[in-house]
């Protein structure tokens, strides 16, 4: 993994971002919980996550926290939280991932609906290549769209799971969702 690039963008093409919105029987609250799963509840419903933990001192998720992630494809990230508002909205930023992304990140809109929530998951992201920059882009395009589309179905299904809802809002760290407990 690398550090990410300071504001001065040398590589790559123009940001582009990709989103995936679903509306599902749950409390903004108790989305927002569900979808900030760490360790083995995250794994439990998010087919595409191998790893997700806090790093360091951490016990909750909250601005400025940094969340490890390992996906199936094999992209390790550094993600930073920047935004925090419980039930409402979170986004994350990379600050360490693999050499081929120049910028990623993620965010989380949830908005009470009648009868639930409509949740957005959004995902930002720039390609570090100088060469083939347009051909990449747009396999990237197609890789990152089908990921998220089957994470928030994913989701969707999870959101059916009372026991999965209820472990996700009890506040309590299931295993494996800190670095230092390993």
């Amino acid at each position: 993994m690398r550090s990410t690039p300071g504001p001065l963008r040398t590589l790559g093409s123009m940001p582009h971002s990709l989103e995936a919105t679903a509306t599902v029987t749950l409390s903004p609250e108790e989305a927002f919980a569900l979808a900030h799963t760490l360790g083995a509840d995250r794994i439990a419903w998010d087919s595409h996550v191998e790893k997700r933990m806090l790093l360091g001192d951490a016990r909750s998720i909250d601005r400025g926290v940094k969340v490890f992630e390992r996906v199936k494809d094999g992209r390790r990230v550094i993600l930073e939280y920047d935004v925090w508002f419980p039930g409402q909205l979170s986004s994350n930023r990379m600050v360490k991932g693999p050499w081929w992304l120049a910028s990623y990140g993620e965010g989380w809109h949830f908005h009470e609906t009648a009868g639930g929530t409509k949740v957005t998951w959004k995902i930002t992201y720039e390609h570090a290549a100088k060469v083939l920059s347009d051909q990449l882009g747009a396999v990237m395009k197609l890789s990152f769209k089908s990921e998220l589309d089957e994470r928030m179905a994913d989701f969707v299904a999870a959101s059916l799971d009372a026991a999965l809802v209820r472990d996700a809002v009890s506040g309590q760290l299931p295993k494996f969702a800190r670095h230092r407990d390993r």
